[in-house]
């Protein structure tokens, strides 16, 4: 087990995981529901996020001046790395709310499907990601990679519907536009959630994961986790 000082790392980082589900939750709600006030909230809240980064960070630091043994080290390095891609899917979903907050009173193209599929499976991405390192167990992150590639999936199939709208009606440009994007932030904040998911077996097991399986080091036992 970790000790006090690590154990505590652990419960801002999952705070930290458990408010940028949330802050992304609330940035496509404020989207699809045209709300404004909720994106107001999105982008106020993640001033916490930002605090949460910096007193891990502090945290890890001072940890890290101690003598500490390989596995505790091992936590609390691959820890810091962590809360770098939590923020960044922080700053996604404020991107999501800015844009739910410019699109709340123009035209919509369509009922949004997509989109709120890809901002769905990004936060379960992360809700696995929480899971797995509250209990230890790096096998719970393991279906972030199939979630992943359908996140990308979807981001190609709304790019190509909306470069359609575009062709088909320019002057709602401004509007495909702005969806595009969300789409991307939230292709880019699954990007994110695989790299969480990959730090988190490092720090559980000291194994080095890409897209799944094992590499370098390490992974004596196999691929598989």
């Amino acid at each position: 087990m970790w000790d006090g000082e690590s154990a505590k790392i652990v419960e801002l980082t999952l705070e930290m995981m458990r408010l940028v589900v949330e802050s992304l939750t609330k940035g496509m709600n404020a989207l699809v529901d045209r709300d404004e006030l909720l994106g107001d909230e999105v982008i106020t809240g993640d001033k916490r996020v930002d605090d949460l980064e910096f007193e891990i960070e502090e945290a890890c630091i001072n940890a890290l001046r101690r003598d500490r043994g390989e596995e505790d080290a091992r936590a609390v390095i691959g820890l810091s790395k962590i809360i770098t891609d939590l923020e960044r899917i922080g700053d996604y979903s404020v991107h999501v709310a800015e844009a739910a907050k410019i699109l709340a009173n123009k035209p919509l193209l369509k009922p949004l499907i997509d989109l709120p599929r890809m901002s769905k499976d990004v936060c379960e991405m992360i809700s696995l990601c929480e899971e797995a390192l509250r209990t230890r167990d790096a096998s719970r992150v393991m279906p972030i990679w199939e979630l992943d590639a359908e996140v990308d999936a979807l981001y190609d199939q709304v790019f190509r519907e909306l470069l359609t709208y575009i062709l088909e009606t320019p002057r709602l440009i401004t509007n495909a536009l702005y969806l595009i994007q969300v789409a991307r932030h939230l292709e880019r904040a699954g990007d994110h959630a695989t790299n969480v998911g990959e730090r988190i077996i490092y720090v559980i097991r000291g194994e080095k994961v890409k897209r799944g399986r094992a590499w370098g080091g390490a992974a004596d036992e196999g691929d598989s986790l």
